[in-house]
């Protein structure tokens, strides 16, 4: 009887510490995703400020081209 309760004892220990691997590498890569997303979004934020810019550079541009046709077109 004694023998059958160690025998269930190490069965249930080997079976808890698989568990607790498992959420220990689980638990990992929770961590690791979490600074994977972190990492997008800031990327992400950053692209909509470059498009901001840019956009805003096309129109002065866009403007500064008109201008100098306005300009161009006098002087002829």
């Amino acid at each position: 009887m004694q023998d059958k309760l160690k025998e269930e004892n190490v069965t249930l220990y080997a079976e808890v510490k698989k568990y607790r691997d498992e959420n220990e590498a689980l638990q990992k890569q929770k961590a690791f995703l979490q600074n994977q997303c972190r990492k997008a979004g800031a990327a992400i934020i950053d692209q909509g400020k470059k498009i901001k810019d840019l956009k805003n550079e096309i129109d002065r541009l866009s403007e500064e081209n008109d201008n100098l046709k306005i300009v161009k077109g006098k002087n002829e």
